[in-house]
């Protein structure tokens, strides 16, 4: 009888493990989506202009991908690029002292915030790089018709 008990007892704890394991992460997942819910407003969007001090072209500090310190009038600012392979397919290279002007926004990420960039300009290239709802663009090179017909041997 005493045994029955025990057997009773241990498939109920293991039962009660089972039931209890989906429910024990879900704190660290709502935080998780809290920092990834960045909402962006076009409203809200401000330009920076000024010169490149430093290039990473991938980032290991969040959020990942490439940054570009700019030197402003109003001092040192850190700028969210997005996805390395957009500014490599798009030929758009930075180094230090090139001028540079960046439409974005502010954005809070975790305890922090950073600059997200949605258009860089550099002389007269550009590239976009987030939507205007700020979700980054995809790493494809974007033809235009007008570049389709240069490709094909001129415009027309």
């Amino acid at each position: 009888m005493r045994r029955k008990i025990q057997m009773i007892l241990g498939c109920a704890a293991c039962a009660g493990a089972l039931l209890a394991a989906p429910f024990s992460d879900a704190q660290q997942k709502q935080a998780s989506v809290a920092q990834a819910s960045i909402s962006y407003d076009l409203s809200r969007e401000t330009v920076l202009q000024g010169t490149v001090v430093s290039f990473t072209p991938s980032s290991q500090v969040p959020p990942l991908g490439s940054h570009v310190m700019i030197q402003t009038a109003s001092g040192l600012v850190d700028v969210h690029l997005g996805n390395p392979t957009v500014l490599k397919r798009n030929d758009m290279i930075l180094a230090a002292g090139d001028s540079v002007r960046i439409a974005g926004e502010d954005q809070r990420y975790g305890s922090g915030s950073f600059f997200a960039a949605r258009v860089l300009e550099k002389g007269s290239q550009s590239v976009t790089l987030r939507n205007s709802r700020g979700i980054p663009v995809s790493s494809k090179r974007t033809v235009t018709a007008l570049n389709s017909r240069l490709r094909q041997g001129g415009a027309q």
